[in-house]
């Protein structure tokens, strides 16, 4: 059933009266208000993603014509959301500042404000609407933005909310990273790595991941540690090796972090060992919660302390970390 049609059964005949036409409006905004005003009313207990959406939309005073199609389309999900409510209680807890704050940047975005556009987008992700913001990704990337061409490059990896699709995966990064974007030209290098899309070419992926590594992305430079300790695509080189890994250890990778302080502990250097899986554990990695725990308990790099073993189990174990909860019990 269309939501015009469900409007009428529903009783909101001026509504879906307005609702047919309201796409070639020469009176949006008035039309748009009227639809809300019948449809919406304080009896309505519209779940807080829902409720946000409603607010940011009775506030728009102008916008931009190549935007209409956006307003359409969160106008149908309110209408949607009135006609089949889907009592979700999803909980989106933003203070009056906060609520503020979306609604102009909701504004700006109709009225072609590409930063606010993008950090709408983000804003849409972080309340877990990705389908909203993608569409906002899209208006950004069309007009060269190559963070809103790295967040499509991996909506359309990931595949949730539009199709799986390689080739446009690759596209995005591809347009994203030739922008200099970091991020973009690490998946873009793994692309090449796997032969996901492309043909592999490991040569092409190590220019590619030390391009991303000067850009401080530690997954390149963690990748880089890897091709030189295998020798994919160059030559095996065992101290480039452990400086890449050093480097993106330090640069906020915890699976280095933890890596090095495992090569540390095989050859008996505890003390460097301690040192690595505490910058883990730091960072609130469960895995370096755990190897720290470990080092305290067995005494390595450290005199025996139980009681620090317990702790560090502890903060793994509340993080869903097995192997911390059995030493838990066995201690």
């Amino acid at each position: 059933m269309d939501i015009q049609q469900a409007l009428f059964e529903k009783g909101y005949t001026l509504a879906a009266k307005l609702l047919g036409n309201l796409t070639a409006s020469d009176q949006f905004i008035e039309e748009l208000s009227l639809i809300l005003k019948e449809c919406v009313s304080s009896q309505h207990n519209l779940p807080d993603d829902i409720h946000i959406l409603y607010t940011q939309l009775v506030h728009v005073t102008t916008f931009q014509e190549e935007y209409r199609f956006i307003l359409l389309r969160d106008l149908e999900i309110i209408l949607s959301e009135i006609i089949n409510p889907t009592n979700d209680q999803a909980e989106i807890y933003i203070d009056e500042k906060e609520e503020e704050e979306v609604i102009s940047l909701y504004q700006k975005a109709l009225e072609g404000v590409s930063d606010s556009q993008l950090e709408l987008s983000h804003f849409y992700k972080s309340i877990g609407h990705h389908e909203w913001a993608i569409d906002w990704f899209k208006v950004v990337a069309e007009a060269g933005n190559a963070d809103a061409l790295y967040w499509l490059g991996n909506e359309y990896f990931v595949g949730k909310v539009v199709e799986h699709d390689l080739e446009k995966t690759f596209f995005y990064y591809k347009k994203a990273a030739e922008k200099g974007h970091g991020d973009a030209l690490n998946n873009y290098a793994d692309m090449y790595l796997r032969g996901e899309y492309v043909e592999k070419n490991e040569g092409r992926a190590l220019e590619l991941f030390k391009e991303a590594a000067d850009k401080g992305v530690p997954e390149a430079m963690y990748t880089l540690g890897y091709m030189h300790e295998k020798g994919v695509g160059t030559e095996v080189d065992m101290g480039e090796s452990k400086r890449w890994f050093t480097e993106s250890a330090l640069y906020g990778d915890v699976f280095a972090a933890n890596r090095l302080g495992h090569e540390a502990v095989e050859n008996e250097r505890g003390d460097e060992a301690i040192y690595w899986y505490q910058m883990a554990a730091d960072r609130g990695d469960f895995y370096g919660e755990y190897n720290l725990g470990l080092c305290y308990e067995k005494g390595i790099g450290t005199p025996v302390n139980l009681k620090k073993a317990k702790l560090w189990y502890q903060k793994a174990a509340l993080k869903g970390d097995v192997q911390a909860k059995q030493r838990l019990k066995e201690l």
